[in-house]
């Protein structure tokens, strides 16, 4: 893999904590900041998805109300099952 040589620009109290790291792990600054790129961004990703699956859930669970609300079947404490089976043989 190549590499690329970049500059960047931090606050001093966050050099000063990178320099004291590197010096105390015995590890170089660059391969300290690609490592916690990927971290970052692996962790990033994962969390969007996470939201994501967590929104979709919400309006999954959303639209089942909905639906309950319709279906006065659920408020006699049938099953989700009864209730369906009781609509289908209705048709």
């Amino acid at each position: 893999m190549s590499s690329k040589k970049i500059n960047i620009t931090m606050p001093e109290e966050n050099l000063r904590m990178v320099n004291e790291f590197c010096s105390t792990e015995k590890i170089n600054k660059s391969w300290l900041i690609r490592e916690a790129t990927v971290q970052y961004i692996a962790t990033f990703k994962e969390n969007k998805e996470i939201e994501k699956k967590n929104s979709e859930m919400k309006e999954a669970l959303e639209m089942m109300e909905r639906l309950r609300e319709k279906r006065a079947g659920f408020t006699g404490r049938k099953s989700g099952a009864e209730v369906i089976r009781e609509s289908r043989d209705s048709r």
